[in-house]
């Protein structure tokens, strides 16, 4: 029965010879020349692969750049998203200050002596003290124009106690007299305060130099 053994690097062999007796001779190791080489090969190919890589670094590494941006301005703009209004409470209404209008005091001035011009003079001295004359001419009464009225006298159209005492300051102003100061309280009047110039308009304290 024969009996071989291997070994890493050589194999032993059994031959007969010529004379009939065996003899053993170890076989050649496989020659490391073919292994060489091809680790040789290998070792380019993964040098170019290297290589090759390494050349395409900036650019790979751009790519990765642009792509992790793309996507935090995805994730931005996912998270940008408009929020639900919140419910405020609404501010109460304060109340609206008024200033009142300052009303100019309205005044109607009718000639009663017949002296031309003359209701357009007092019209005249009224606005200069800030009246709103806003009618001037002959006093009529009853379809006729009077021109008999001896003294100079006051109506107050509205019959109101402020009314009156606009009535009054302007009485004051005038030169005319209280008991001159007549009140009706008229539905629909022209004016505030209606003058009725006399025959006696050159005593009148407005016409008076001073």
């Amino acid at each position: 029965m024969r009996h071989r053994r291997r070994f890493t690097t050589q194999s032993v062999r059994k031959k007969r010879s010529n004379s009939g007796t065996l003899s053993t001779y170890q076989t050649p190791a496989p020659k490391k020349s073919t292994h060489f080489f091809r680790n040789i090969l290998y070792l380019i190919i993964l040098a170019a692969l290297l290589y090759g890589g390494y050349s395409q670094k900036d650019r790979i590494l751009n790519f990765i750049k642009s792509s992790k941006q793309a996507i935090e301005v995805d994730t931005g703009t996912a998270s940008a998203r408009p929020s639900l209004p919140v419910a405020t409470k609404k501010p109460q209404d304060e109340p609206v200050k008024l200033t009142p209008i300052q009303r100019r005091i309205q005044v109607e001035v009718l000639n009663g002596c017949g002296e031309q011009g003359i209701a357009k003079i007092i019209a005249d001295n009224l606005r200069k003290r800030d009246y709103d004359v806003v009618n001037s001419g002959n006093y009529i009464e009853k379809g006729k124009v009077r021109w008999d009225v001896a003294q100079t006298r006051l109506i107050d159209q509205i019959r109101t106690p402020k009314n009156l005492a606009n009535t009054k300051n302007l009485a004051k102003i005038l030169g005319v007299s209280k008991k001159n100061i007549e009140s009706y309280e008229n539905p629909s009047p022209i004016a505030d305060i209606t003058i009725i110039i006399g025959k006696d308009f050159k005593t009148l304290s407005i016409f008076k130099k001073k």
